[in-house]
């Protein structure tokens, strides 16, 4: 597996569970999110992440995510990738 396909497995593998703590499916976060920030503490330690979703994003779709911070916004625990 060549570097390319290697950080598109990993990045698959995130989004998969980052959908999953949020109660949506991977397909679901991949056509409706606009950004999915790390959040890190100032010492370096990852603490989440906190994705955004458009404002078309159905309602539906947001209904059913959980740990929202706002109707477009929502936050993760640490997301363990090994």
């Amino acid at each position: 597996m060549n570097s390319d396909q290697l950080n598109q497995h990993d990045a698959e593998r995130l989004h998969q569970r980052v959908a999953s703590e949020l109660g949506i499916t991977a397909e679901e976060l991949t056509t409706w999110m606009i950004n999915d920030i790390e959040r890190v503490t100032e010492g370096g330690k990852d603490v989440g992440h906190m994705v955004v979703f458009r404002e078309s994003t159905p309602a539906q779709v947001l209904d059913k995510v959980q740990h929202k911070q706002s109707h477009f916004t929502a936050m993760t625990g640490v997301i363990d990738l090994s």
